[in-house]
């Protein structure tokens, strides 16, 4: 795995995919100085990043990952690429896609620690950046949709940082497979109902999948 870049933004008015002006955190632009990771997001420069966006009472949203090689495939279906951070993650990986993102997993970036706890469930506001309607419905139907981590052990960390996998999750819980089951929860009963008991994945997502099992 490689950290490509670290991405910050602050909570700013844009107009959404409605035509209306509405607040969101997604606008991210990739930083070179070292940056705090906190309980509940990331710090550098004066610049707290989008804390606001995210509820963020529990923590669970803390850090947000994408993997290139997702952007590479999504890149497929568009005449022009995706810019770079368009979905809003504040780590920007190479070599970690969510068919290998395991809920579980924990991560050591620079000092930080952190730990795999759910998908993202995406919203609208990637269609608004990227000027592609399909965009949201394209990332969930393919469930690449990048991952949530939270703080195991707060730190810092910078772009160029190695990675370290120090623990791994269970291989059977990917992120490309909890997608999988999410899209297919009324026809996946028993997966559904086995991934309500994984203790590593946060409740926030648990939420989304009791509801699209309904």
């Amino acid at each position: 795995m490689e950290l490509v870049s670290v991405n910050l933004g602050r909570v700013e008015p844009q107009r959404n995919a409605r035509g209306k002006i509405a607040s969101t955190g997604l606008y991210k632009r990739p930083t070179l100085q070292p940056v705090t990771v906190e309980r509940f997001g990331l710090t550098a420069g004066g610049i707290k990043d989008a804390s606001d966006y995210r509820s963020r009472e529990l923590g669970d949203t803390a850090v947000h990952l994408y993997a290139l090689e997702s952007y590479a495939a999504l890149n497929q279906r568009l005449d022009s690429p995706l810019p770079v951070p368009c979905f809003g993650e504040n780590l920007t990986v190479a070599g970690y896609p969510e068919s290998e993102a395991r809920i579980g997993d924990v991560i050591r970036f620079g000092s930080a620690l952190l730990q795999v706890n759910q998908p993202v469930v995406r919203c609208s506001w990637p269609t608004t950046l990227a000027a592609e309607p399909r965009l949201t419905k394209w990332v969930t139907q393919t469930g690449l949709t990048g991952v949530y981590l939270h703080v195991l052990q707060v730190g810092t960390l910078q772009q160029g940082d190695e990675p370290v996998l120090e623990d791994q999750g269970n291989p059977k819980y990917t992120v490309a497979y909890l997608n999988q089951v999410l899209n297919e929860s009324k026809q996946r009963p028993l997966e559904a109902a086995e991934l309500l008991k994984l203790p590593q994945l946060a409740e926030r997502w648990k939420v989304s999948l009791r509801k699209a099992s309904r």
